[in-house]
């Protein structure tokens, strides 16, 4: 029999370093899952579901000014939710965030995890996770950020452009609006100025000597 296989992934353990080690098995493993406690000792025992510990520790993980709130979880440990808000804006609005562990049910399948990412105005990003990624508060925030990233770029991509050509022009009907400060100006209205100046300077050229001097 092979002694070298961890006890809780039923990995080889043969080529790790014994830093790493506990008798056979990973220390990582034996740390589980955000937590530490009630860790399988066996491969039978990971189709169990698996809960993460120290969920609610999320709260306040912020990120280029989207902060997670309100985390929580189900009964069963499968699905994790949190909101997260976006600080940047005075009004706060809020996203929704959720971990899928795949634990045996229908979405998302077996040992498949997902992080979900939904924002107001439809976007849905979906990434999916390995185990590993979920091991750590440290590693998730790692995944946080990257689909806060995408999110982002995303909403960047497929923002609405009819009607918008530049910051403070915008079209009202057929004719352009432009904004200065407080002030609003239309596109006939800057022609007729325009044509007001070239005409004032026409007449300065006709009753100004070629050589006043």
């Amino acid at each position: 029999m092979n002694q070298w296989v961890c006890s809780i992934c039923g990995n080889d353990t043969s080529n790790t370093d014994y830093d790493y080690l506990v008798n056979y098995d990973h220390i990582s493993c034996l740390l589980g899952v955000w937590g530490g406690k009630d860790v399988p000792t066996n491969k039978s025992k990971l189709k169990k579901p698996m809960k993460i510990k120290n969920w609610d520790k999320t709260s306040g993980f912020t990120y280029k000014g989207y902060t997670i709130v309100n985390p929580i979880h189900n009964a069963t440990g499968e699905c994790y939710y949190a909101d997260v808000l976006n600080l940047n804006l005075p009004q706060k609005p809020k996203w929704h965030l959720e971990l899928l562990l795949g634990c045996g049910g229908i979405t998302p399948a077996y040992g498949e995890h997902i992080l979900k990412l939904l924002d107001g105005n439809g976007l849905n990003i979906k990434h999916k996770i390995e185990l590993v990624d979920i091991r750590t508060i440290a590693l998730f925030r790692v995944r946080y950020e990257e689909i806060i990233d995408e999110m982002l770029s995303r909403q960047l991509t497929s923002a609405p452009t009819h009607g918008v050509h530049s910051p403070g022009i915008t079209t009202n009907g057929t004719n352009i609006v432009y904004t200065n400060g407080n002030t609003t100006y239309t596109h006939g209205s800057i022609v007729d100025t325009i044509k007001e100046l070239q005409r004032q300077i026409d007449e300065l050229k006709l009753h100004t000597p070629s050589n006043p001097f």
